[in-house]
């Protein structure tokens, strides 16, 4: 895991820029330089720790290019073997090398073969053009400002804003404030944009062009149980062998949840070198995981180290948080990962965590929701196990259900007092049409939405950042592509079932050896206090709106 940053900016200005980011890389710094291009890279060494691995990276076998690469990939062993066998060469042992090989070897079809979590940019000295990509999902961000005939991109937003001016797109605001969430081809700063997931660009002559390269289909197959579960169990491994190899120590975030249990025990019957770390809230009963994450330990006959959360420490980070995110988010449960990242990272620089399950097998309540509403006996068996809990679910699915006026109609009652403040702060007002995606009643297109649009890349991108203010790689083996491939195949009714969601990760769960954490009824992952954190800062606490608005305030006054 790295930092990258360069365009067709003086070199003084791009190494001004990368320099904001050597949290990301404090191993290595790199700068290039040639016909008007330069390029900078702060190196994280996870695979082949040697100087040969640095960048920006030139090889003897493509002199032509100069690669810089943020983040792995997880396949570069068996992607060497291929391209040797073609009679490709190789100098080092790292996976950067075997990227560039295979970029130049295949082109852009290169990207059809990596199984990893990437964003890198090529310059062809040749005709002075820029090739982009970033992997699937989005794992590892970049963003680029394009004006005119100049473009500059980074691993991060501050970098930028090192070279282009700060000034907020108010709209954007406004929508992260009201609806936790924007346009997925904007940044809350004008001119500033995210370069989006699964897509490659070339920048040649002043223009950039950019193509998708990955699709994801909601394509359902008829399966068994046993025969779903052996071949999610079976993708899991290898995505967790993959995700395993590095020449520095891995940790795994244990939360006490289906997710990362699954995980734990993969890992133990990989024999996986692994150190596993929970985090407790003991001075918060109602949200607080020691129970279940001692449980855990206690399954896989390994020790988990249990890092406290403190609200003084959320005090003394409130502003360091937010400088790591850049942009608006959510609420303050990311502080939890940040806290434990945070200690990780004193042990450890790489963490695999569970991130992903969730959007992929239905496991919250707005999917149960949608589920149950169209599916009675589900209702039944639902309400059953949760009882009012079950009723809430229920009604979202109705609210989902509604026609597009009734749904309008609703957003303006729920969003009214927030509607006002909005005003109050001088913002303009969103429309409204940007909840009616979040509403649609269809399961699996929910689902879809979530993994493409809305929960997951913001989830990945709040990961990304609290991991890398201290310098620790963050590997989620629920996004290999494969897994959320096979989860659209996968048909709903494995999904939820019994009254359960995230059935079959429940089934594998209490398979490998953990009954009692696969059917808990309770789910918390990473909360956080947000009332309690909100007055330690010394802010009023209403909603999830104040703290967004608190967030922002703190963004503009940095």
């Amino acid at each position: 895991m790295c930092s990258i940053c360069g365009g067709n900016y003086p070199l003084e200005a791009i190494k001004k820029a990368s320099k904001t980011m050597a949290h990301r890389g404090p191993n290595f710094s790199g700068v290039f330089s040639e016909k008007g291009i330069a390029l900078a890279h702060n190196r994280l060494s996870i695979i082949d720790l040697e100087k040969e691995a640095n960048q920006p990276f030139i090889s003897s076998y493509c002199p032509h290019f100069v690669l810089v690469f943020n983040g792995e990939i997880y396949n570069y062993l068996e992607l060497r073997e291929e391209l040797e066998g073609f009679g490709v060469a190789f100098q080092t042992k790292s996976d950067t090398e075997v990227l560039l090989h295979a970029f130049a070897f295949w082109g852009e079809k290169c990207l059809e073969k990596f199984n990893g979590d990437f964003a890198f940019v090529v310059y062809d000295r040749r005709d002075s053009s820029l090739f982009f990509a970033r992997d699937r999902l989005g794992n590892k961000p970049l963003f680029y400002g394009l004006h005119g005939d100049r473009i500059c991109f980074a691993s991060e937003i501050k970098a930028l804003l090192e070279i282009l001016p700060q000034e907020f797109d108010l709209e954007e605001v406004a929508k992260w404030l009201l609806f936790s969430n924007g346009s997925k081809d904007k940044t809350i700063y004008k001119g500033i944009m995210p370069f989006l997931a699964a897509h490659y660009g070339v920048f040649k002559d002043g223009k950039l062009k950019l193509v998708r390269y990955w699709n994801l289909e909601i394509a359902p197959q008829h399966y068994t149980l046993d025969c779903a579960v052996e071949e999610l169990e079976t993708l899991l491994l290898d995505a967790l062998k993959l995700r395993l190899r590095s020449d520095v120590q891995v940790a795994l975030s244990v939360s006490g949840g289906v997710d990362s249990s699954i995980l734990a025990h993969l890992i133990k019957r990989l024999n996986g070198d692994c150190k596993f770390f929970g985090l407790g809230f003991r001075d918060f009963k109602n949200i607080d995981e020691s129970a279940h994450i001692r449980e855990i330990g206690r399954d896989i006959k390994e020790e988990i180290c249990e890092v406290a959360l403190r609200l003084e420490d959320c005090k003394k980070d409130f502003a360091k948080l937010v400088c790591a995110q850049d942009e608006i988010f959510r609420s303050f449960s990311i502080y939890a990962q940040f806290a434990l990242f945070k200690e990780i990272a004193k042990e450890c620089k790489v963490v695999l965590s569970g991130q992903g399950a969730d959007e992929l097998f239905g496991g919250y309540y707005h999917h149960i929701g949608r589920y149950i509403f169209m599916h009675k006996e589900a209702f039944k068996d639902r309400l059953r196990i949760y009882g009012k809990e079950a009723l809430e679910e229920y009604m979202f699915g109705l609210k989902c259900s509604l026609d597009k006026e009734l749904k309008l109609q609703l957003f303006a009652e729920d969003n009214a007092q927030n509607l006002r403040k909005l005003e109050q702060m001088g913002l303009p007002k969103p429309p409204l049409e940007n909840l009616l995606e979040r509403f649609l009643l269809d399961f699996n297109k929910g689902l879809w939405l979530d993994v493409m649009e809305f929960n997951l890349p913001n989830l990945l991108r709040y990961e990304d950042r609290d991991a890398m203010t201290f310098s620790l790689e963050n590997r989620t083996p629920f996004t290999d592509y494969r897994v959320v491939e096979f989860a659209f195949r996968l048909p709903e009714g494995l999904k939820v079932a019994c009254g359960y969601g995230k059935y079959i990760l429940r089934v594998i769960l209490e398979r490998l050896g953990s009954k009692n954490l696969a059917w808990r009824l309770d789910k918390k992952g990473f909360s956080a206090p947000e009332r309690e954190i909100a007055q330690t800062l010394g802010y009023n606490f209403q909603g999830l709106f104040d703290v967004r608005s608190v967030i922002f305030q703190q963004l503009r006054n940095r």
